[in-house]
């Protein structure tokens, strides 16, 4: 009986440890789900989207006291309607875009809207975070912080704006460096659900801390490395610059007001200071006007928002100094023996500008699609060549077209 007992207790334990075995994952779950920070909110909400301003702090933007419209030429006929790309098999625009995650797709020729579509249930008036096209904004506000006597110039050390860096290796790291992503950072870019990029995106009150614990994997200046830790450290030093403002009030004050954005927007944040490298909403006709903003060499209206020379750094090439051809101040450079140049995010959200054309595009998504970004890249040129340019009344191209188009040269 003692032996019976005995053995039915060892049975009875086996199950209980079974049956504990198969609850930990669901208890680990539920422990990082309830509190457990960053890596709770990694496993909650998985791999990034476009509508994560849902799930982070952030701060909002108002729309422009003084809204500047697009005029309204969808109707004209000036933008083809079936494209051939290379690895694509001939086919009509809208057929390619609603095929391959698009939400929102613009052409714009000077300040006419010739294009304009919408998809899965987004509009004109609905905001899709601009990943990476982040990066361009903030280089933007470098520059007019600049302008402003906020900040130096661009060889100046990051440590004058993070004297934390003084006595350590990324004191040596400029400005320039990390516009140009020429940093040597040791910041690793990559899909690691552990990583520090990942990281970085779900942590909450961490930027600050985490970019004054980077350190460097060589010397700054070597090699073209592109990482978004070079942008969070810009980010860092422009926050300590404005001395208590906002990098979004900043923002809505020195651009989205003079540029008279159309719709409201939202910055996430980490609590503390904007996500700069990843995480500005914005509508697709809001987005269209900062590469409209650059077309016509930071002049708006009867006004200038930003520096010529400033934008002239983005939009034309230089490889001083380990420096990559395609990637100028945080704007990429697709074709190297050619002027265009664009905002990117890494679920296919572009703004494409074509200077000869005078044409941006714009394209927001839910992601790539089926097509590379090399592929949407080749889209872009193809379909901003064929524009057909804006006639005046006596038939001509209209007047001040050639201009612009100078003074980004």
């Amino acid at each position: 009986m003692i032996r019976d007992f005995s053995a039915r207790v060892v049975r009875d334990l086996r199950e209980w440890r079974r049956i504990a075995l198969g609850m930990l994952p669901v208890g680990v779950t539920i422990f990082l789900l309830s509190g457990c920070g960053t890596y709770g909110r990694m496993l909650l909400h998985g791999r990034s989207g476009v509508e994560d301003y849902r799930i982070f702090p952030g701060r909002e933007i108002e729309a422009s006291p003084r809204p500047f419209f697009f005029r309204d030429k969808t109707q004209e006929g000036r933008v083809t309607d079936h494209l051939s790309i290379p690895g694509h098999d001939a086919a009509d625009l809208e057929t390619i875009l609603r095929g391959n995650g698009t939400l929102a797709f613009l052409v714009i020729q000077d300040d006419a809207l010739l294009y304009e579509r919408y998809f899965n249930g987004f509009t004109r008036d609905s905001i899709s975070l601009g990943f990476s096209m982040t990066k361009s904004v903030l280089s933007l506000l470098i520059g007019c912080a600049m302008e402003d006597g906020l900040m130096g110039s661009v060889d100046e050390p990051i440590a004058r704006y993070l004297p934390e860096l003084r006595g350590h290796r990324p004191e040596k790291v400029t400005l320039q460096h990390l516009l140009m992503s020429t940093s040597g950072l040791d910041y690793a870019e990559n899909d690691n659900p552990f990583g520090i990029h990942a990281y970085m995106y779900y942590c909450e009150r961490c930027i600050e801390r985490q970019a004054l614990a980077f350190q460097l994997a060589e010397e700054p200046g070597t090699r073209f490395v592109y990482k978004s830790g070079d942008n969070i450290l810009l980010a860092t030093a422009l926050r300590r610059a404005l001395r208590g403002e906002t990098i979004t009030a900043y923002l809505q004050r020195r651009v989205w007001n003079p540029l008279g954005m159309e719709s409201g927007g939202i910055w996430s944040t980490d609590g503390e200071q904007e996500k700069s490298w990843c995480c500005l909403a914005a509508t697709a006709r809001d987005f269209a006007k900062i590469g409209m903003l650059y077309l016509r060499g930071g002049q708006w209206e009867n006004g200038r928002i930003a520096n010529e020379k400033w934008i002239r750094n983005s939009t034309t090439i230089t490889e001083k100094d380990g420096a990559s051809w395609k990637y100028q101040f945080q704007w990429w450079h697709p074709f190297r023996d050619r002027s265009y140049y664009m905002m990117a995010g890494h679920l296919g959200q572009y703004v494409f500008v074509n200077p000869e054309k005078q044409v941006v595009v714009v394209r927001l998504g839910t992601s790539l699609g089926g097509l590379s970004s090399e592929q949407w890249r080749d889209l872009f040129a193809v379909l901003s060549d064929a524009v057909q340019p804006q006639p005046n009344q006596q038939g001509g191209v209209r007047p001040g077209s050639v201009l612009m188009s100078r003074s980004v040269e």
